[in-house]
């Protein structure tokens, strides 16, 4: 038995930052989906992401945070992702091409910064 994903939500200079911890797969990436949609401000600037504490993801779960961030930047917001350099997230991201689409930074303050920064 794997262990669950968890998530929690913080707000960092008026963007809302989600922690995913544990192992996110097939079997719980819904929860990761209503999380990120939940989490997200109508009218705030975006949401980042922090996979630093995901010790595991599948592509389901790499899919999920290119189709959310594809329709948040509908509203003109923008995603950013926490993955520490040579991190499994950050091997992961940029093997599947994600960093080409969301960026992908080393922590969560330069991911705040971006999300915050004008287009």
């Amino acid at each position: 038995m794997t262990p669950s994903a968890r998530f929690s939500r913080q707000t960092i200079d008026g963007v809302a930052v989600v922690l995913a911890r544990g192992e996110i797969d097939t079997g719980n990436v819904h929860e990761l989906k209503a999380f990120l949609e939940n989490s997200t401000e109508p009218d705030g600037p975006g949401i980042v992401v922090d996979l630093d504490g995901a010790s595991y993801f599948d592509s389901r779960t790499i899919a999920t945070l290119a189709e959310f961030c594809a329709r948040i930047r509908i509203s003109r917001q923008r995603m950013a992702i926490v993955a520490a350099d040579g991190g499994f997230a950050a091997k992961v991201l940029r093997i599947a091409g994600l960093t080409l689409v969301v960026p992908t930074l080393p922590t969560v303050a330069d991911a705040v910064a971006q999300v915050k920064s004008p287009v």
